[in-house]
């Protein structure tokens, strides 16, 4: 990948535990996509490959759905916490833009959760191309800023995203908040979709923790070690949703954001 982080021990391990997960919707979506473009039948699906998987929330849905899933990220780190339950779907290391390890005309579907922004298109499309069956798929999706269910919570979410973080995010990160509506897939014919949504309860101290997997507060953690932001900003929303309104859990959501184009059969 192009861009490299979410790699080290403590990062990654935060990444597993707090990072959203997509609703079972937005593999529905993937999957008659799949049939839709291929003519294959539910149980003719053999192989998809999910691209900058990171610890594998992306990747372990798919198992349901195909005889072998193969997940892949650049960071050894990540694939170290990616789970070990499925006997058909498996972790390796390696970068998204070098697929040698596919044959061509071999994948049912290439996939790539909230990661595309890092990787180095010239050189990824065209192993997508190469590697996708005819009537293969490759579908690109990722999640937007979350919404709050308190303005007042989302105001200071606000502040230490743009204010705090300020000139600690990569310039790639804007992609994440204009939901890639300056993307495009190398097939023709492709589509978007933005009908679902994240929905999550949390207590504060899970989302402190899933702010802590930003890459801009990683990146401001280095010239910052001792700073004490985040748990400021804890204990602002704690003020909020415990003591004023005696709240135990934060009610959050994210827009969804799916590109889904198939190799011409």
């Amino acid at each position: 990948m192009a861009c490299r982080y979410f790699e080290g021990d403590n990062h990654t391990k935060a990444y597993a535990l707090y990072r959203p997960t997509y609703p079972e919707s937005v593999y529905d979506a993937i999957l008659k996509y799949c049939h839709q473009s291929s003519g294959l039948g539910e149980t003719e699906l053999e192989l998809a490959v999910d691209v900058g998987c990171g610890s594998g929330q992306s990747t372990l849905p798919l198992g349901k759905y195909f005889k072998k899933v193969i997940g892949l990220d650049v960071s050894p780190e990540q694939i170290k916490y990616a789970p070990t339950n499925m006997s058909n779907v498996s972790f390796q290391v390696g970068p998204s833009e070098d697929l040698r390890f596919l044959k061509n005309d071999t994948v049912d579907l290439i996939t790539v959760a909230q990661a595309l922004h890092w990787m180095d298109l010239d050189k990824f499309y065209p192993e997508v191309e190469r590697t996708l069956k005819p009537g293969g798929v490759f579908v690109a999706y990722g999640y937007g800023d979350n919404i709050y269910d308190i303005p007042d919570a989302g105001a200071l979410e606000r502040q230490f995203y743009v204010g705090t973080l300020n000139g600690y995010w990569d310039p790639k990160r804007h992609h994440l908040d204009d939901l890639y509506a300056r993307f495009s897939l190398p097939f023709p014919g492709w589509k978007r979709d933005d009908s679902h949504v994240i929905y999550k309860e949390m207590t504060v101290d899970e989302y402190i923790g899933y702010l802590s997997t930003w890459s801009g507060w990683q990146n401001f953690l280095k010239d910052n070690p001792d700073t004490d932001a985040l748990d400021q900003l804890k204990r602002n929303l704690k003020k909020i949703y415990e003591e004023d309104l005696g709240e135990h859990f934060m009610r959050v959501k994210w827009p969804v954001f799916m590109l889904m184009g198939s190799k011409p059969r």
